[in-house]
């Protein structure tokens, strides 16, 4: 009993002085299973820079380039556009919406009518204002449209709950609010959980499916900081040690410790007992940056965001430009402009175009067309055009030679011309063919005898090379 009651008496010892020494206790891991809160959400994208750059930065490129309003040919809805802002207001909305998986604009519009009511068109002077919130803002309500005969609006609901922050909650009329919904999300999580879920356009956050990798990749790079601290560890052999803490002098140790700790440095000198004996050992680091490349790699799958964009990282390889890259994430952007800001933008430009303060002609026809993403440099317009001018010259030699073998006839290969090449205004006839053309109409042939030989009368002169 003596000896087992020695043995815990060290280890407590041993326990007690060891847990005296600084170290911090490894935090527990942040578990999130199912649906994130909003709550949730929102801390991340507070507190986290990749998962800003992961909803930022979509949403901005899905509006830096802007529009073209086809038929707007005096720019009276581009001016509207710059007057309400609205490019920088449907940025803002793809921002929540991609966040809390939808968001809401409400139009502050001067008809006449209360936010309860329905818009009126008829009587609308003018859309003053923008205002953008996210979903956690709005509440459903259990007004729906009842009218059997309307299969566009039978139901779905008419009335809405707003509940702007710091302000008493109003009902709005659904007419006064352009909905967006986010990602796209299962059938059976429409109607689960939380009052906001009941929304049947709300969608999912980006970041429930990207989070867990955000988490791992944060903690990788603080173990990679702990490893760093840790990598010269310094040992310090007492002699006596398992007597002292036998004998219950932990506080003797304790103190030793701290004096050899007090003098560490590389410009100090580091003083032990002669049986005492003080090294450095050096850990390795190897395979942490494989780690984290893994983690990288990881949470850009998840993300759908290349590393070049996440990460600011550089393509490697003396042929590989990132453009594959780049292709890839602006076709995610290009889907986030034609099947979530789109329908936005058109259902709020037909409100904007039948405002009785905007004066000019309104066209019958009209089109919203994003900018390009990627703007070509000068050398790669020229490269384009030479192998346009290659293919162009390809496909001919094609059509002759089809021509030529009774492939295809004269009018089917000018009408392929035609068709291929609009902006020259060809016409689908065929030129005149001239055929049989003597050239030697009216035309006296005694002027074109040769001159006689003055000297042997009826003897043609013969042409002499003038040297």
């Amino acid at each position: 009993m003596n000896a087992i009651n020695s043995i815990k008496q060290r280890f407590d010892g041993f326990l007690n002085v060891l847990q005296g020494l600084g170290s911090t206790p490894i935090p527990n891991r942040h578990r999130l299973s199912g649906l994130y809160s909003g709550l949730d959400l929102c801390e991340l994208y507070m507190n986290n820079g990749l998962a800003q750059k992961i909803i930022d930065r979509p949403s901005d490129d899905a509006t830096q380039k802007g529009v073209e309003i086809d038929g707007d040919e005096e720019r009276l809805m581009m001016d509207e556009y710059d007057r309400l802002q609205v490019l920088a207001k449907v940025a803002n909305a793809l921002r929540w919406s991609r966040l809390m998986g939808g968001s809401v604009i409400l139009l502050i519009a001067k008809d006449g009518k209360d936010l309860n009511e329905p818009l009126d068109l008829n009587n609308l002077d003018t859309i003053e204002e923008l205002r953008v919130y996210d979903v956690s803002t709005i509440r459903p309500t259990d007004k729906y449209y009842e009218n059997v005969n309307d299969p566009t609006t039978y139901g779905k609901m008419e009335y809405y709950e707003l509940l702007p922050p710091g302000v008493a909650s109003v009902e709005v009329h659904e007419s006064r609010l352009i909905l967006m919904g986010g990602e796209p999300i299962p059938t059976r999580y429409m109607f689960a959980q939380t009052s906001i879920a009941r929304l049947p356009w709300v969608g999912r956050s980006v970041l429930e499916s990207c989070s867990q990798d955000i988490i791992r990749y944060q903690q990788g790079l603080e173990w990679s900081l702990k490893l760093l601290e840790r990598k010269q560890q310094a040992v310090y052999n007492m002699d006596g040690l398992g007597e002292m803490f036998a004998a219950g002098d932990d506080g003797i140790v304790q103190r030793r410790i701290n004096l050899v700790d007090t003098v560490r440095g590389n410009l100090n000198t580091v003083v032990v007992d002669k049986n005492d004996t003080y090294a450095i050992q050096s850990a390795s680091m190897d395979g942490i940056d494989t780690t984290i490349k893994a983690y990288q790699v990881a949470l850009s799958a998840s993300s759908n965001m290349p590393l070049m964009i996440l990460f600011g990282e550089q393509a490697s390889g003396l042929a590989n430009t990132g453009a594959g890259n780049l292709e890839s994430y602006y076709g995610m952007v290009s889907h986030i402009q034609n099947v979530i800001a789109r329908p936005v933008l058109e259902k709020l430009t037909s409100i904007l175009w039948v405002q009785r303060s905007l004066s000019g002609k309104i066209p019958d026809k009209w089109k919203i067309e994003f900018n390009p993403l990627w703007i070509a440099t000068d050398l790669e317009i020229a490269q384009t055009k030479q192998a346009e001018t290659a293919a162009n010259s390809t496909e001919a030699t094609m059509l002759v030679s089809l021509m030529e073998s009774s492939i295809l006839s004269p009018e089917e290969v000018r009408q392929i011309i035609v068709d291929r090449y609009n902006d020259y205004d060809f016409t689908p006839d065929l030129p005149e063919q001239f055929e049989n053309v003597s050239y030697a109409n009216d035309v006296d042939p005694a002027l074109m005898d040769a001159p006689t030989d003055p000297d042997t009368p009826g003897v043609k002169r013969k042409l002499v090379e003038t040297k």
